[in-house]
């Protein structure tokens, strides 16, 4: 009875023991993450505070270009909704490659004069066009980390304070303190 008694009081230890290192290791490495401590698991995304636009650049751009300007903003809110909050680790894919065709569609018809915003949106519309045929996140990402960058700096928009950094236009306008 007493070597009973014994076992399940060092189950027990064990069991807490266990318990104990699980949610501390667990606490660890959200709060790692949360900071981008972990390279290979962060966004690795730059404060936007921490970024300087040439605003003369994108001011000549603002003069010419402003249905580009509207079709950042507004892909950009329909782009949000589908992979905010978590929605990217399982979206509509549906309502994604609906969004992928309007994208692709209609990003050929905006007349754009800068040659590097030109560049952007050529990929832009080669990621919406492979989106639209195949159901993967990191397009779905990509695709939508591209309306965010240039959303921030050209439409001022303050992308939660988040830039990503992955577009040619912005490394054109943008200098960061990383």
């Amino acid at each position: 009875m007493e070597k009973r008694h014994k076992s399940k009081k060092k189950r027990m230890i064990i069991s807490i023991s266990l318990s104990v290192l699980l949610v501390g290791g667990g606490a660890t490495g959200w709060i790692l993450y949360q900071n981008g401590k972990i390279p290979f698991l962060s966004q690795q995304s730059i404060k936007a505070s921490a970024i300087k636009v040439n605003q003369q650049k994108v001011d000549k751009l603002e003069s010419s270009d402003q249905q580009a300007k509207d079709f950042i903003a507004e892909h950009h809110d329909v782009l949000n909704d589908l992979t905010g909050w978590g929605a990217i680790e399982h979206p509509d894919w549906p309502a994604v490659q609906e969004e992928a065709a309007a994208i692709k569609n209609t990003i050929g018809t905006i007349e754009v004069k800068d040659s590097v915003l030109k560049k952007d949106f050529k990929h832009m519309e080669k990621l919406a066009g492979q989106l639209e045929q195949t159901k993967d996140k990191a397009l779905l990402k990509e695709l939508h980390r591209y309306f965010h960058d240039l959303d921030v700096v050209i439409n001022e928009d303050d992308g939660s304070n988040t830039y990503f950094d992955v577009t040619s236009y912005g490394k054109s306008v943008v200098k960061t303190s990383k």
